[in-house]
């Protein structure tokens, strides 16, 4: 199954499966790493802000508490280990 990039919410790990969550649609489940899932998008416009979570740079609505709000209102938090994601995204 091909998904659209620009459809894609955010993505979320269940160990060794994903579910990629999409706009106006059911989530898609499937059977992959986060690690491999990483290597297929574009460096440049998705970001691994948890160990749970992938998010399309693009798709941030604000970021706050360690958390960000994506434009369609979902908060998903920041872990320590991704935090200097913020400062990058400062920056650019």
């Amino acid at each position: 199954m091909k998904i659209p990039l620009k459809d894609i919410e955010f993505i979320e790990s269940l160990e060794d499966y994903i579910r990629i969550h999409l706009q106006g649609e059911k989530p898609v489940m499937t059977l992959m790493t986060m690690k491999k899932v990483l290597e297929k998008l574009p460096e440049d416009r998705y970001r691994k802000i948890h160990r749970s979570y992938i998010i399309p740079v693009n798709k941030i609505q604000a970021i706050a508490n360690r958390k960000v709000k994506l434009l369609s209102g979902r908060e998903l938090p920041i872990s320590d280990t991704y935090s200097s994601f913020i400062n990058d995204l400062k920056k650019s």
